[in-house]
């Protein structure tokens, strides 16, 4: 997806990441950065799954799993923030627009669920981004994501 090389480490957390993204918990599934890339543009980021995720109260009893819809949020989350740290750290006003991703194995809790989105290309307020997923090697999720920038 992106020679590891290029990528330089990036790192924020808590309140970086509030100034450049609108969501918050319960619903912010990006705890931190972990490095960047220029060329092509990429972002990789982090969310820690805890035990006791409010969401497994229900997904699944007995067998929590994390909810696939959640990974891709956290996908579009991780766009949104390297638009916005391009953007000379303008916050993201972007909407998720379209979605071709595969979950391709279950986040459980305790796992590190590590996201990689790059900047593939942009027409007018459209932005395209391919995106992995995963926990240590193994591949959870992996598509592209649109992004539709909204007037502020």
């Amino acid at each position: 997806m992106i020679d590891p090389r290029s990528l330089k480490a990036l790192t924020l957390a808590g309140a970086d990441l509030e100034r450049l993204i609108p969501h918050r918990p319960p619903i912010l599934f990006v705890e931190g950065t972990d490095a960047i890339a220029d060329d092509p543009p990429a972002l990789k980021a982090h969310k820690r799954i805890a035990q006791n995720e409010p969401v497994f109260a229900g997904h699944f009893p007995g067998e929590p799993v994390w909810p696939g819809a959640y990974c891709i949020e956290g996908l579009a989350q991780t766009c949104a923030l390297l638009g916005a740290i391009r953007a000379d750290g303008k916050p993201a006003r972007v909407l998720l627009a379209a979605v071709d991703v595969k979950l391709t194995a279950p986040v459980l809790p305790g796992d590190r669920l590590d996201y990689l989105v790059v900047w593939t290309h942009s027409t007018d307020a459209l932005h395209r981004f391919d995106c992995e997923a995963s926990v240590g090697r193994r591949v959870t999720a992996r598509g592209t994501l649109t992004l539709m920038q909204v007037p502020t």
